[in-house]
């Protein structure tokens, strides 16, 4: 089985088409970049393959869920980084990752955040702000949460 298998994926804001026909498979354990200019629907044939937006056009799975209908399955299994800092500033970085934890309702919660705090190398920063962190530590706190679950 793939862990990617999509075909055919179109999506459209309205009258523009930003993702037209994207077909592709990926290995389970293959590494793939996306590459291409600015615009040319990388992020958002992401998001589709993430469950986050759904495809005008096009079926496929995602670690043998289906993109159409099993995207809050996609949500809970994969983590998807974005490149700006989306976390809350006012929140420790401990904080940070509770509240995550909880949004996956992952149990208990504290053995999560403390794995995942030690295996990023967060753990004496764990009472620092998060809006204290320079922009290194800040994707190392996106990754953190992106991976706990």
């Amino acid at each position: 089985m793939n862990a990617i298998d999509v075909r055919g994926l179109v999506k459209r804001f309205g009258d523009k088409t930003v993702v037209d026909h994207v077909t592709m498979s990926v290995a389970e354990g293959e590494i793939v970049g996306f590459l291409g200019p600015n615009g040319s629907g990388k992020t958002t044939t992401i998001r589709i393959m993430c469950g986050l937006l759904t495809p005008d056009e096009g079926e496929g799975t995602v670690l043998g869920f289906n993109i159409r209908t099993d995207s809050l399955r996609i949500k809970r299994e994969v983590g998807y980084m974005t490149q700006k800092f989306s976390f809350y500033e006012d929140l420790t970085i401990g904080e940070n990752l509770e509240f995550v934890a909880r949004l996956y309702r992952l149990r208990p919660v504290e053995e999560y955040v403390a794995r995942t705090l030690e295996e990023l190398g967060l753990a004496t920063r764990r009472n620092q702000l998060a809006g204290t962190l320079s922009g290194g530590w800040k994707q190392r706190l996106a990754l953190a949460a992106c991976i706990m679950h």
